[in-house]
This record gives structure tokens, sequence and C-alpha cells, in this order.
């Protein structure tokens, strides 16, 4: 391939994770008007969180933008059908998968008490995620008459059930471990949900955490299985090699939920923040990259 080729297929990549990078300020702007954020959480947001607010948006936008133009590029699927499936992965990665928890842990969060900020949060994610995905696919030509690539991965129901089945408790075994020796480590995180100031052994710790909430393994368990569904429309419609796919997806539950905490946040101290950054950044990347190692199944060419 020619030098000047190489140069105009950087440039046009470029200006394609431009364009979504836009997207992306654009549609968090616009859902923020629709579905402001309470002035009372608005007045307990610190100066700064993990980086500043200009910071925090940079590499938000960023993130998206690079991590939706590889997905749109590698999609086999146009026009609204693609805006489905990136909408199922940011939507269900960003925004869906985090709240389920912070409302299963509402009694650490007295801000959203009594209350509907809580649905306005998974509301506002919706929004926005709608709104740049559909941009997204129209900067990357989605909606264009010329011809996709043709998908090299299927979803068989069959063998994604049996799959899904001990993957999940592969999550659960993840995020006990994560949880205990990376984010439990801090006192900040243990004061924070209510647990000693002393760091307890991995087996004690586990122990009483069970004792007082004898169904998390079970809430983890569905979880799980939740985040490979967020994964499979990318899987079901992906056109580059398998490790392409497996860097994508470990990088997409990695950073996807996670980035966002680099905002000011009002509900909890930044080191708390960023305890569960390092925790669900590397959990879930492990996760998101033995769900694409796994379940999809190389789709039979003629």
């Amino acid at each position: 391939m020619k030098p000047q080729s190489n140069i105009k297929i950087t440039l046009f990549s470029l200006s394609q994770c431009l364009g979504a990078f836009v997207a992306f300020l654009f549609s968090l702007t616009i859902s923020n008007m629709i579905l402001p954020m309470a002035p009372n959480i608005m007045a307990a947001a610190p100066p700064k969180g993990l980086l500043s607010t200009p910071v925090a948006f940079l590499l938000n936008g960023v993130v998206n933008a690079l991590l939706f133009v590889w997905a749109t590029r590698r999609s086999s699927f146009r026009g609204l059908w693609m805006v489905a499936q990136l909408a199922a992965l940011s939507f269900g990665a960003q925004v869906f998968m985090t709240q389920i928890e912070t409302a299963y842990f509402i009694s650490a969060f007295p801000l959203l008490h009594g209350n509907f900020e809580l649905y306005k949060i998974v509301l506002r994610g919706l929004l926005t995620s709608v709104i740049f995905t559909f941009f997204v696919t129209l900067t990357v030509g989605g909606f264009s008459e010329k011809a996709r690539p043709k998908a090299l991965f299927s979803i068989q129901c069959n063998t994604a059930i049996r799959a899904g089945a001990w993957l999940a408790l592969v999550y659960v075994v993840l995020y006990f471990l994560f949880g205990y020796f990376v984010a439990w480590q801090s006192q900040d995180v243990r004061l924070f949900y209510g647990g000693p100031a002393e760091l307890n052994s991995f087996l004690n710790q586990i122990g009483q955490f069970l004792m007082d909430r004898p169904e998390v393994p079970v809430f983890q368990y569905f979880r799980g299985v939740l985040w490979m569904l967020c994964l499979v429309p990318l899987f079901q419609g992906f056109s580059g090699k398998r490790i392409e796919l497996i860097i994508l997806s470990a990088l997409s539950l990695a950073l996807l939920p996670t980035v966002q905490l680099a905002f000011p946040n009002p509900l909890m101290p930044a080191r708390v923040t960023l305890a569960h950054f390092w925790e669900v950044s590397i959990s879930t990347g492990i996760f998101g990259a033995l769900c694409a190692w796994i379940v999809p199944k190389e789709a039979l060419t003629v």
C-alpha cells in the first residue's frame, strides 16, 4: 500500500473519531439539559474528582469515540440495527449495569433516598446512549447503502446459554476476589459501606458479608449474565478477527463502566471512586475478554 494511501486512511479514521467525540459531548450536554441533576446533588459535588471536569469530559469523549468508532467500523449491521447494536453496549455497560448495583447498595447513597434521582440517572444515560450511537452510526457511514463487511461470528443460543451459565459463576468469583483484594483494601471504601476500620481476613470478611447479605452471590450471578448480554450484539455483527474482538470486548467492559468515575462525584469520595475504578476495570475487563473468547462461534462460510 502506498504511503499516501496510508495517510488518507489515517486521516479518515481520525476524522471519524473526531466526529464521534463531538457527538458524545453533544449527546451528554443535551441529555443533561433535558434531565438535569437535582440542585442538592449538584451542590454536593466536589470541585474536583479523580480529574477536573473539563479533563473528565475530554477523557470520556475520547474513550467513547475510540471504542464505538472501532465497533462501528467492524460491524456488519447498518442503519437502525447498527444503532441498536451500539446502544445496547453503551447503555448496558455504562448505565444499566452500574446503576443496578447503585440501587442494590442504595443505603450508602443518602442523596438518592426518597426521590427519583436514580431513575433520572438511568433515563439520562439512555438518552445519551441513543443520541450518541445514532450520530456515531451517521458519522461512520452506517446509514449509507454501501455494502457492509460480513460477520465472522454468530451466537448459537444453546451454546451461549451453556457458556453463560458457567461464565456468570466466573464473574461472581472475580467480583469477590477483586472486591476484597482491590477495593476492600482501602479503609475509605470499608467505612463508606459501613464496614470495619481494620481489614479482616478474606475468609472472615466474605463470611461476614454473606451473613449480612446472603443473596449477593445470586444477584452478582445474574449481573454476570447481563454483562455478557451487553456484548452479545457486538459479537453477532463483528467482522474482525477473534483477537480483535477479545481486545475490544475487554476494553469496553473495563472502561465504559469506569471512565465516568473521573467526573467530580457527589455520591462518593474520590478515594472510594478510585478504588472502584481499579476494582471494576480489571475484573470486568477480564470477564469481557473471557466472554469474547468463549461465547461467539465462527460463522460458517460457503
